[in-house]
């Protein structure tokens, strides 16, 4: 099927959907039935602020086992999360409170499901990103609307599930106590009881459990790579197929481990200010005290990564680099994974954009990484020399780069493309690469990707703190196929006004689709797009997503995936030194 056929099965699939008299949707679950709505727009049934689990503060997620008499209403979204969100955020798209009784998701199908095929559905499940500190699962930036509207046209009919998991120190609480109680990592234990729940539920809504595909960003997509390597690895439940992974893995540095003496302190800060120091339970006490006190202390504290994945024991049973690097992982899942070109510019901004001078660079570095050598340390620094290409790669490194973050107010040092070099690497670029490989050489599948496209270039347009260009979620509105006037809010770009761009959205979007559907990219073809190969140890591979100034033409295209191999190297070869695990026992200088 090509992307030609769209417009006719527009015609064909949609008509129906069209023609009917709509009611308002519904759907038994095990707890009791729903009622949702019908947005004509968009031709489709959504279920809003469904409850899959309970969340008492600082413990385990536990089954939803309420159930109710008649129908509930599942119009509207349900509380999120506390977290860093910015309020205007949630009421961009009416989620109007936070509440700690917030594990709800929601579902998003084509409308008359019974009309389009006789077989269920496959499901997408999106997990936010955020740094484990943001986020929701209503999020106007991630509208699965598009996406399943996309499925659709393309023959390829697919439903969506957004949810929402706990953050900060409510979702990753670290210290002595958290871990003696075994209540750590709460926001995956939150994720994998919504995947309990979609198993036991969704084929009430015309979905398959058997087609489970998870879809996260950032921090959404690290925690695919941990749901994947749950539990050491050992885990028998079958909830997902495979997982697209964008900008984020598992293990090496997209896995940031808070240092134990980081829980501590941070734990021992919201003890004092919630007047729980004393208490002969202490974690009892944080779960009576006010919870503004609790939350307004922990967010006083630097939140990254003192509030991400811990190693536990239990559901994460090891450092997760190492756990991938020794295969330990189920061999029934596949991954479409990939990042953008200057990742790294993010990154700068968080970890020294203002760094002048070799001798600085050298000290930010070993602040970074306290458990390497010298003589690590030593080589990370000349296998990124001054002078070779950094990000943003689409500049000449001579380009007054400086200039323009200047004018556009942002701090820019004489390293700052060598930093954003670097830590682009280590964060989010190598991961991707460790993993697909470590899946080839253990037989499994894996497509990978490298986002080479620029939504904004100079004059310096930035979004939050990222300076434009193709960095950290410069790729959401081309994966979730939305429409040029989409208000972002000012957080991402949007697809650039060109025709090319916008094909190169719709490409995207369709092979993602297709990936959803079947587990394989190709099995929707596009002329412009040649076949995407699985990736193998002889020969790695990366399907290159770019647009051009030529009107609808596009460059993708196939790279072998060897781009800034020597540096990369470094990371795998000393996982322990450099990583900011502080997991990990004190390493011999």
């Amino acid at each position: 099927m090509t992307l030609l056929h769209i417009a006719a099965l527009v015609t064909v699939v949609l008509q129906p959907v069209l023609a009917t008299d709509q009611t308002a949707p519904t759907a038994t679950t095990l707890n009791g039935t729903l009622t949702g709505r019908y947005p004509p727009e968009f031709a489709q049934d959504l279920f809003l602020g469904i409850p899959y689990a309970k969340a008492p503060r600082l413990q385990n997620p536990a089954p939803w086992n309420e159930s109710w008499e008649g129908s509930r209403s599942a119009e509207y979204f349900g509380p999120a999360c506390y977290c860093l969100t910015y309020p205007e955020y949630m009421a961009h798209v009416n989620v109007t409170t936070v509440s700690e009784e917030c594990l709800n998701l929601n579902i998003i199908r084509p409308s008359q499901v019974s009309l389009m095929t006789e077989a269920k559905l496959p499901v997408v499940v999106w997990f936010y990103g955020g740094a484990f500190v943001s986020g929701f699962g209503a999020d106007g930036s991630s509208n699965t609307s598009y996406i399943v509207q996309a499925s659709v046209a393309q023959g390829m009919p697919s439903m969506a599930v957004t949810l929402n998991y706990r953050l900060g120190f409510l979702g990753f609480p670290g210290g002595a106590e958290v871990e003696a109680e075994g209540v750590a990592n709460l926001g995956l234990k939150d994720q994998r009881q919504a995947l309990r729940w979609i198993q036991g539920n969704i084929a009430a809504f015309g979905g398959d459990p058997e087609k489970v595909t998870l879809w996260g960003q950032s921090a959404g997509a690290a925690s695919i790579g941990q749901q994947i390597m749950a539990y050491g690895g050992q885990s028998d439940e079958k909830l997902f197929l495979g997982g697209i992974m964008v900008s984020g893995s598992v293990g090496v540095g997209n896995t940031l481990h808070p240092t134990r003496a980081d829980c501590v302190q941070a734990y021992r800060t919201i003890l004092n200010a919630t007047n729980c120091l004393g208490a002969d339970d202490t974690l009892a006490c944080l779960r009576e005290a006010p919870l503004d006190q609790l939350w307004n202390a922990s967010v006083g504290i630097n939140t990254v990564p003192t509030y991400w994945p811990m190693v536990d024991g239990d559901f994460i049973a090891k450092p997760p680099t190492l756990q991938l690097l020794a295969g330990e992982f189920p061999r029934d899942v596949s991954i479409l994974a990939g990042t953008n070109n200057d990742e790294g510019l993010s990154s700068a901004q968080a970890f020294g954009p203002a760094t002048e001078t070799d001798e600085e660079l050298d000290q930010l570095l070993r602040s970074y990484f306290p458990s390497a050598k010298d003589e690590t340390i030593d080589k990370v620094v000349q296998a990124y020399p001054v002078g070779t290409p950094s990000p943003p790669y689409s500049l000449p490194m001579d380009d007054q780069f400086s200039e323009a973050m200047a004018v556009a107010g942002l701090p820019c040092g004489a390293q700052y493309r060598r930093i954003a070099a670097i830590f682009g690497d280590f964060v989010q670029i190598h991961g991707r690469r460790v993993m697909a490989r470590k899946f080839a050489e253990c037989g499994m599948t894996a497509y990978t990707y490298r986002f080479d496209t620029n939504p904004t270039s100079i004059p310096i347009v930035h979004n939050a703190i990222v300076p434009g260009f193709a960095t950290h979620s410069a790729e959401y509105t081309y994966f979730f196929r939305l429409p040029q006037e989409y208000d972002m809010l000012g957080r991402n770009p949007p697809v650039a006004n060109s025709s090319s761009h916008l094909a190169l959205s719709h490409a995207i979007a369709a092979k993602l689709i297709s990936y959803i559907y079947t587990g394989d990219p190709n099995s929707f073809e596009i002329l412009s797009v040649p076949t995407w190969p699985k990736y193998n140890v002889e020969n790695p591979s990366n399907m290159i997503l770019n647009a051009t100034e030529i009107p609808d033409q596009l460059n993708t295209h196939v790279e072998a995936d060897i781009w800034r191999e020597e540096g990369m190297a470094l990371w795998a070869e000393y996982p322990l030194e450099l990583d900011l695990a502080g997991s990990q026992p004190d390493l011999p200088q």
